[in-house]
């Protein structure tokens, strides 16, 4: 009976010791679960998280570590129990997650991290948040529940951002279209510019050109108006045809006759018989 009771005994105590290293693995299966972020869904806002911090190479795994393990961003030491990312780089943190009301579709959330390309982090723009639970807490609370005037102003702001940046976009690139066309028109003004320009230059040249042969032109005539007056002046005066053939052929010779006399022609003489 003693043999049996030692085995009895042996036994409950083997059973006991596999139960708590069952319950030892099971706690540490939990604490390891516990360490990786669990995926809420996609928001329009990320409530009262208020740490940020922004990572070129973001992921879900990198902004637990900014909100559980960094110092730095731990106002009480001891972490945060939610985070959300947008922009493919900001990681947000605080101790409650965003309301439901502010739940959007998962498609809304399709900006990839940084770091990881397979996960999301929000949007591109900003306007939406990956919220995800960094295992601190099993199931956090939400922020309260905003009044309707309130969720209607957010759903509203959310899609007044959404819009602007559609409207900004389209703005951006009308304007480039409109800096494309006037560049156009102003270099379209500088070659018509420049071609007036030469035009106005070619046309006063030829100007000055005409005048001044016109110019010439007159000088040129009235030089030979003078000088034909002078010849005109000094030209040998034309021989008289009631002239003495032989006399009109004779070289005119200064003091070679007498100024009295008349020798170009015969002279009747009238003289008085009477005399």
């Amino acid at each position: 009976m003693k043999g049996l009771s030692s085995l009895f005994v042996l036994a409950g105590l083997i059973g006991a010791a596999q139960t708590l290293a069952a319950a030892a693995a099971a706690a540490s299966a939990a604490t390891v679960a516990s360490t990786q972020p669990t995926y809420v869904g996609c928001y329009s806002t990320s409530g009262s998280m208020n740490q940020s911090a922004e990572n070129e190479f973001q992921s879900r795994g990198s902004c637990r570590s900014t909100c559980v393990d960094d110092a730095g961003t731990n106002d009480n030491g001891n972490g945060y129990a939610v985070m959300s990312m947008t922009k493919g780089t900001w990681c947000y943190c605080g101790n409650f997650l965003p309301n439901s009301v502010f739940k959007v579709d998962d498609s809304k959330c399709k900006q990839p991290c940084g770091g990881f390309s397979q996960e999301t982090c929000g949007s591109r723009l900003g306007e939406y948040f990956s919220v995800y639970t960094t295992g601190l807490e099993q199931s956090p609370d939400e922020d309260p529940a905003p009044s309707s005037s309130s969720a209607s102003k957010s759903s509203t702001s959310s899609k007044e951002s959404s819009t602007s940046a559609t409207t900004s976009t389209g703005s951006e690139a009308t304007t480039t279209s409109a800096d494309s066309g006037n560049k156009s028109v102003n270099k379209a003004g500088v070659a018509v510019g420049a071609v007036i320009g030469v035009l106005a230059i070619i046309g006063i040249g030829v100007g000055v050109f005409v005048f001044m042969r016109k110019r010439r032109r007159q000088q040129v005539e009235e030089d030979y108006r003078r000088s034909a007056a002078v010849r005109g002046f000094t030209q040998k005066p034309a021989l008289d045809t009631r002239l003495d053939p032989v006399m009109a052929q004779r070289r005119d010779s200064v003091g070679s006759i007498a100024d009295n006399q008349d020798y170009s022609r015969k002279i009747l003489r009238v003289t008085n018989p009477d005399g």
